[in-house]
């Protein structure tokens, strides 16, 4: 059929190029998809997992899932797209097989999941990061994977409100404490 068309239509080949590079409907959910998931996500990064066999890729999708994420392979023509859509433009094109970590439930959890295969293996590697609809660099989404998990930030907050008040209820027992203390010892002198 596209033989046809180039050998009787009396359209440029350029045009026929064109019409043969349009997105067909399937890419364009895909791209809605993607588009919708990053949106409600706290969070993404997009992933070079070249050099992971298949159960390792599995492995690694489980660990992720387990703390509140997901991931998938999108080619990189239709995660351009997506950003896009969200006015986020990629500084360079985006090259070799990529995935998207989605940060479902926790900003950080499922990063450092893969910040630690990739300490382990050294194979995978951050191509970029995505917060608050805001791309993030390398180097600022290693700042980014360096913050403690949500979890721990509160425990950390409650923990430094709780100080305070036990420092205050041990000064004042501490005084009260030392005033018996002493009018005992001065009742034990006469």
């Amino acid at each position: 059929m596209i033989n046809f068309a180039l050998k009787h239509s009396p359209a440029p080949a350029g045009l026929i190029i064109k019409y043969l590079n349009m997105p067909n409907k399937q890419k364009i959910e895909q791209v809605d998809d993607v588009v919708k998931k990053l949106s409600k996500a706290k969070s993404a990064a997009l992933i070079q997992y070249q050099g992971l066999n298949a159960a390792d890729i599995g492995q690694l999708r489980a660990d992720i899932k387990q703390v509140g994420g997901s991931m998938e392979v999108v080619k990189n023509s239709l995660i351009t797209r997506a950003l896009v859509k969200l006015g986020i433009k990629l500084p360079e094109t985006l090259t070799g097989p990529t995935s998207i970590t989605y940060c479902n439930d926790d900003e950080v959890a499922p990063l450092k999941e893969i910040d630690k295969v990739n300490k382990a293996k050294e194979v995978t590697s951050f191509k970029y990061g995505i917060f608050d609809k805001k791309l993030l660099s390398l180097e600022d989404l290693k700042t980014f994977l360096s913050l403690p998990s949500k979890s721990t930030l509160i425990a950390q907050f409650i923990g430094g409100l709780t100080n305070p008040l036990q420092r205050l209820a041990y000064a004042l027992r501490f005084n009260q404490t030392q005033l018996v203390l002493t009018l005992k010892a001065l009742s034990e002198k006469k």
